[in-house]
């Protein structure tokens, strides 16, 4: 009281009694934070040392997994996604599709990508046909086998999730196509990206994955907004839940080309060749399918009453005609090209070295007789024939110094 009059000042002793009271407060609860800290690392310790090693997310999923074998009867247990793309059983694998999961190990620390685990159901219905637009006025539609599957992430708070990522591997003179996308409904595909794989190709695509909230998270977000916020809310919660089914669709492309080329079933399975330069005249050159099928009228007789290897035999025909055009066209171009070259660099008479170089920009002579030979060639001739002249001029003056050489020697 003497140091903290009751009245008359600022800070009296009922203000000087709560800050001590609120200090004493304050180290109470420290102490008692820290006393919990140390009963949680001690537990921490004992599972540790019980268990022999530190759990991380990949041990966790590893022993789901175990958990999962004992739960799970054999036809419904989870299993890798990783799936052959083949014909059909007779057949060989085209190559694989598999979801690989980046994980790291807890004993040495080298990441190591191995297919997730996935609970699926398989249909094999041939009158279930889903189909995808490919432009305004064309739409492809496709059945075959078809899997749902359902993943289980196991993360740590305060971690990322688990780096996931669609790998397709093509074995060598194989080819498949593959999309991604959204299923939007259960008779719509909407494609986002595509590509061909073939021979040996290995195709990586990294998958961002995004967590949307519960429906109690959600509700209790919601519960302090305003109505037409939460109408809104609402809204695009139920875009989510219908366009977030993640989606890949496996085509494959030898089927679908004795489709187009009027080839009986299973006909181009052994025709490597024929098979490598028909991709190449369908994605390289953009050749319509019609210029290169089979056709019963062409050949004079009804379609169906050729056997297999004369249809082939059609096919290889018009692939080798469409081949010697394509060939000649390149030549053509390319003599056009020196000629555009020669009439927009005269070709000048005079050189102060002695091997003939065009006008252009080249690096090496290889590429210059590659590019401009025609025009090397003339310039190579003409410095040829200078050199001559001048030889035939320089002839009769070295004979005579050599004569006269000889007779100074001599006298």
């Amino acid at each position: 009281q003497q140091a903290f009059p009751s009245t008359g000042v600022v800070a009296s002793s009922a203000e000087a009694q709560m800050i001590v009271t609120l200090r004493h407060c304050e180290g109470v609860c420290v102490q008692w934070a820290e006393a919990l800290q140390y009963l949680e690392d001690l537990i921490q310790k004992q599972l540790i040392a019980a268990i022999g090693k530190e759990v991380s997310p990949s041990d966790f999923a590893e022993y789901m997994r175990f958990h999962n074998r004992k739960l799970f009867a054999e036809p419904y247990a989870p299993k890798p996604f990783c799936f052959p793309v083949r014909r059909s059983n007779a057949h060989s694998p085209e190559g694989f599709l598999s979801i690989e999961e980046e994980s790291v190990s807890s004993d040495t620390g080298a990441s190591i990508a191995t297919p997730i685990v996935t609970l699926a159901a398989q249909a094999t219905s041939e009158d279930h046909v889903m189909s995808f637009p490919l432009g305004a006025s064309t739409s492809v539609t496709f059945g075959g086998d078809r899997y749902l599957h359902a993943w289980l992430s196991n993360k740590f708070s305060g971690q990322t999730g688990a780096r996931l990522s669609l790998v397709s591997r093509a074995r060598q003179f194989s080819s498949f196509l593959v999309l991604v996308g959204r299923i939007t409904s259960a008779t719509t595909f909407d494609p986002k990206y595509g590509a061909i794989v073939q021979n040996k190709d290995e195709l990586s695509i990294p998958l961002d994955l995004t967590t949307i909230p519960t429906p109690k998270e959600f509700k209790d977000a919601i519960e302090s907004l305003s109505p037409e916020q939460q109408g809104f809310a609402k809204a695009f919660r139920s875009m989510q839940l219908e366009s977030t089914l993640f989606g890949v669709l496996v085509i494959q492309i030898k089927p679908q080309m004795e489709r187009v080329l009027n080839l009986p079933e299973d006909s181009l399975t052994k025709e490597i060749k024929l098979t490598q330069d028909l991709m190449q005249l369908f994605i390289k050159y953009q050749i319509p399918s019609d210029l290169l099928s089979y056709s019963g009228e062409s050949a004079g007789e009804l379609v169906g009453g050729a056997t297999a290897n004369e249809r082939l035999e059609v096919v290889r025909g018009h692939v080798r005609a469409m081949q010697a055009m394509i060939e000649q066209s390149k030549a053509e171009e390319i003599d056009l090209r020196r000629q555009e070259e020669t009439y927009r660099r005269p070709v000048s008479s005079s050189s102060s070295s002695g091997v003939g170089r065009c006008d252009n920009a080249c690096d090496s002579d290889d590429e210059c007789e590659e590019e401009c030979s025609m025009l090397l060639e003339d310039r190579v001739n003409r410095q040829r024939r200078v050199q001559r002249r001048g030889q035939r001029r320089g002839l009769p003056e070295a004979g005579g110094r050599r004569r006269r050489g000889r007779r100074r020697q001599c006298s």
